[in-house]
């Protein structure tokens, strides 16, 4: 028997903030397990991510959202933080800080749909263009070419005392193709 789950975007809350943790420490561990040091990704904290996302999602508004994938149950298949950008030098004003999909449910245009919110929230403000920074050797990047990113800078960046090649990628633009409804299927029984 199939099972359809019907996902949509909303502002995180106080009560997605263990299921946020969890998908950043499994996403950390699946993604990164042969770029990062194996023994650094095996001490990552889901109680010190907890209480980061908390700190978090309490602070979060409008210029700084915490945007989640979740289902009627309010089970989180994905989240995405942004706000100003930080990289001073670069043209772009805002900045896609995070952006997870709990492992298992990467492919069914969550990440689209999580972006879009982010590009429909910051449309309506003061931001213009947007920003995401990637490690080089993350075979995730490949989705913000996807959906319409131009890569536009790299640097080193420091990941538990060691530096990585990051890559941006850039929207000049607060628009990528839209997405049809977001339905899971599930083998569930």
């Amino acid at each position: 028997m199939s099972d359809t789950i019907d996902i949509g975007i909303r502002m995180a809350r106080s009560t997605d903030v263990d299921e946020i943790a969890n998908i950043f420490v499994d996403s950390w561990q699946e993604t990164y397990a042969a770029i990062l040091p194996t023994t650094a990704l095996s001490r990552m904290s889901r109680s010190d991510q907890k209480r980061h996302w908390a700190r978090t999602v309490l602070q979060a508004n409008s210029r700084n959202p915490v945007f989640v994938a979740s289902d009627a149950d309010d089970n989180v298949y994905g989240f995405a933080s942004a706000g100003p950008s930080r990289e001073p030098t670069l043209p772009h004003d805002a900045e896609i800080y995070t952006l997870y999909i709990a492992p298992g449910f990467t492919g069914q245009g969550l990440g689209t749909a999580l972006v879009e919110e982010v590009f429909r929230l910051f449309a309506k403000s003061t931001y213009r263009s947007m920003i995401i920074w990637a490690l080089a050797e993350n075979p995730s990047r490949y989705f913000y070419e996807a959906i319409g990113g131009k890569l536009v800078a790299e640097r080193q960046h420091p990941v538990w005392g060691e530096a990585y090649r990051e890559i941006a990628y850039g929207w000049s633009e607060l628009a990528i193709n839209p997405r049809p409804r977001l339905t899971y299927q599930s083998n569930r029984r």
